[in-house]
């Protein structure tokens, strides 16, 4: 039926290039270009599966009805779609878990995270995305744009701000006050404690105790978040951070700002305030 790009990233690409489309639009309506049928059902299970048509290409896409947000079905029905036409995924159906739709998190199953990135990509197309993130800093309230214009879930689109941003940045999706994954980009050298409980610290943590936060962002110390061994004593990461209540969760940007003026031996991740 298609081409097949060597990621899945180029490979939603390529979908929406030769179906001659800038982004998917109604889902519904995508759906039937690819033979597929959306149904919302009842699950206490799982979050989104992928029936198929034996022997034809042509299917059902099976979403959770419950699902809260608009966004997060969308990203749930493009996940499925990246099984039904990603090389490999084989021919029998799917069942999608919640915590395999929209994570990064470590030791995700290889076919599970090729879905989620070919969702972002189908859902948030990088050339659709760039221009509204280069000419301005990145904040969650930039991100809340993005998810608007493209009608994704917040995460998805924090996830692709952060991989189209110049700046050194990483997001943290934490659950219950303990740091679940992170995804940083191509320019953050650093590694998020991930699997750890948010330090004290960090908006995240202030946000999860209830406490009311203004403004839930500014420069808290490097080591609150990241893994780094030798920090420069002092070091300050810029964080941006917002509470998720229905999930019981926080997702925080993570930027790394160069001082206007460095002292010698002085590292790049030193914060100046």
């Amino acid at each position: 039926m298609f081409t097949l790009p060597s990621n899945p990233e180029v490979y939603a690409r390529s979908l929406l290039s030769q179906l001659k489309l800038r982004r998917i639009g109604d889902i519904g309506s995508f759906a039937a270009l690819l033979g597929l049928k959306i149904k919302e059902v009842d699950s206490d299970t799982f979050e989104g599966a992928l029936i198929r048509v034996p022997q034809r290409l042509k299917g059902i896409v099976a979403i959770k009805r419950d699902i809260r947000e608009d966004g997060r079905k969308r990203f749930t029905f493009c996940h499925e779609v990246g099984h039904f036409v990603l090389p490999g995924h084989g021919t029998t159906d799917c069942i999608c878990l919640s915590e395999e739709v929209e994570s990064w998190r470590k030791n995700m199953p290889e076919q599970e995270l090729a879905a989620n990135q070919f969702a972002a990509e189908l859902l948030l197309p990088y050339r659709e995305v760039e221009p509204l993130v280069r000419k301005t800093d990145l904040t969650i309230k930039l991100a809340q744009k993005i998810s608007s214009e493209f009608e994704s879930s917040l995460t998805a689109a924090t996830l692709k701000c952060v991989d189209v941003t110049p700046e050194r940045c990483a997001v943290a999706f934490s659950v219950a006050g303990a740091i679940k994954w992170f995804h940083r980009n191509e320019n953050f050298h650093y590694f998020v404690r991930a699997n750890q409980k948010v330090s004290d610290q960090s908006y995240a943590a202030k946000l999860f105790s209830g406490m009311h936060v203004d403004e839930p962002f500014g420069a808290v110390p490097a080591d609150a978040w990241l893994e780094a061994e030798n920090l420069p004593f002092n070091a300050r990461i810029w964080e941006d951070s917002i509470l998720l209540p229905h999930y019981n969760s926080t997702i925080s940007i993570l930027t790394i700002h160069k001082a206007p003026l460095m002292k010698e031996g002085q590292s790049d991740i030193s914060l100046f305030i």
